[in-house]
C-alpha cells in the first residue's frame, strides 16, 4: 500500500495527497483490527477442572476372538471398530461389533504392499484414514472405502524427521507437533517442505522460561483432535489443553482460542542439545494420556487423582468448559465414543488387555 501511494501522490494536487492519506490510516485501522481479532484467546488462569456432574462407567466386555497386542487407538466408524496394535503381525485390523468377528487386515508389519513400521498414528478426516509410520517418518492415507475391501495404501510424503505426531485439518492441510523452535509445524500437502512454525510450548512452571526448547517439545508431547464442522482443533499434552481455529482454505495459519493448565508439573531436563531429555518429577498432578474429540466434545483420559493407576474421562465443550466427569474405577488405555448413542468402546488392563464396551449419559 505505502509503495502505491507513495508512486501516485508523485503526479497528485496536495488534498489529493491528504485523500489518500485517509484511506492509507483507515487501512491501517482495519488490518490492525483485524490482526488482534485473529490473535485473540481465552486462557483459563484455573489449574485443573472441577466437575459438578459425574457419572460411573459399567463396563461389559466384547468377545474378540484374537488375543489383543498393545493397542494403542480404537477408532469407531459405522459398526466397526479399527484397532491399531504395535506389536502384531496386522498394524491395523478392522473388527465388526455386530458378528463379533474381525473382518479383515488392513496394514501388516514390514516394507511391501499395504505394510509399515509401527508406531502408527492414525486420524481420521473426512473419507479418509491417515497414518503417520512414525519411526519412517511418512505420511500415508487409505480412503474409509477400504475398510470394506481390499486395502490401498497410498504413500503421500516423508514429512520432516522433526515431527512427531500430527491431526489432519483437511486433505491437504495438517499440522504437526514435533521438536521445532515454535511448538507446531503447519504443513500443505502441495507445499511439504514450506512448513510455517506457530504456537508457544507451555511456561507455567516458572523455571521453564528457561528451559530449550527440544527440551520442552520432548515433555510436552501432545495428541490431537478435529472438529471439521466448526473448524477447531485440540492439542492436548500430560498436562496443557490448547483449543486452535482453523481456516479449512488454508490460507492463514491457525490461531489459538483457548488454553489452560491441567496440573502442576516439574520436570528434569537437559542442557546439551544432543542429547534430548525430559522426565518428570516427583510429586506431579495427574497426567492426561489421549484425546477423542466429537462435533460437540472433546474426551480426555486422565489419570485418577487418588488411584493413578486408574483413568478417569473428562468431558469439555469446545470451548474448553467442563461437561461431566466419567470415573471408569479401570486403567483404560485408549477409548473410542459414539456421541449419537451415547455408547464408548475402549481397552481396559484387568489384568490383561480386553475390548470393552460402555453406556454413558450426557
Amino acid at each position: 500500500i505505502s509503495s502505491f501511494l507513495f508512486y501516485e501522490n508523485t503526479m497528485c494536487t496536495l488534498s489529493d495527497a491528504y485523500e489518500f492519506m485517509n484511506i492509507k490510516i483507515i487501512l491501517l485501522g482495519l488490518f490492525t483490527l483485524s490482526f488482534v481479532q485473529c490473535t485473540t484467546h481465552t486462557t483459563d488462569t484455573t489449574i485443573g477442572y472441577k466437575f459438578s456432574n459425574q457419572e460411573t462407567l459399567v463396563f461389559e466386555d466384547i468377545d474378540y476372538p484374537e488375543i489383543l497386542g498393545d493397542i494403542m487407538q480404537i477408532i469407531k466408524i459405522d459398526s466397526l471398530l479399527l484397532i491399531n496394535d504395535y506389536y502384531g503381525d496386522s498394524l491395523l485390523t478392522v473388527f465388526n461389533l455386530n458378528s463379533n468377528k474381525v473382518e479383515r487386515k488392513l496394514l501388516g508389519q514390514g516394507e511391501g504392499p499395504n505394510e509399515l513400521i509401527s508406531p502408527l498414528e492414525v486420524l481420521l478426516s473426512n473419507n479418509n484414514l491417515w497414518i503417520l509410520s512414525r519411526p519412517i517418518h511418512q505420511l500415508n492415507h487409505l480412503s474409509t472405502q477400504s475398510i470394506h475391501k481390499t486395502p490401498k495404501l497410498v504413500r503421500d510424503l516423508q514429512v520432516k524427521t522433526e515431527a512427531d505426531c500430527f491431526v489432519p485439518l483437511t486433505d491437504t492441510q495438517f499440522v504437526l507437533s514435533g521438536f521445532w523452535k515454535k511448538r507446531y509445524a503447519w504443513m500443505n500437502l502441495q507445499k511439504s517442505d514450506e512448513l510455517i512454525e506457530f504456537g508457544e510450548f507451555p511456561d507455567f512452571w516458572e523455571a521453564e522460561k528457561d528451559i530449550p526448547h527440544l527440551s520442552k517439545a520432548m515433555f510436552h508431547q501432545c495428541h490431537f483432535a478435529v472438529n471439521p464442522q466448526k473448524h477447531l482443533f485440540a492439542s492436548c499434552s500430560y498436562f496443557v489443553l490448547e483449543i486452535y481455529e482453523y481456516d479449512p482454505s488454508g490460507k492463514k495459519c491457525p490461531t489459538l482460542k483457548f488454553k489452560k493448565q491441567l496440573g502442576k508439573y516439574q520436570y528434569k531436563f537437559s542442557t546439551d542439545e544432543h542429547v534430548v531429555f525430559a522426565k518428570m518429577k516427583e510429586g506431579c498432578d495427574p497426567v492426561s494420556v489421549d484425546i477423542v474429540g466429537t462435533e460437540n466434545h472433546i474426551y480426555l483420559l486422565t489419570q485418577d487423582p487418588e488411584q493413578r493407576k486408574q483413568r478417569n474421562i473428562l468431558v469439555l465443550d469446545w470451548k474448553g468448559n467442563p461437561v461431566k466427569l466419567l470415573k471408569t474405577g479401570q486403567r483404560v488405555m485408549c477409548f473410542a465414543v459414539d456421541e449419537e448413542n451415547q455408547m464408548g468402546y475402549g481397552i481396559i488392563q484387568d489384568p490383561e488387555d480386553k475390548l470393552v464396551s460402555f453406556k454413558y449419559n450426557l
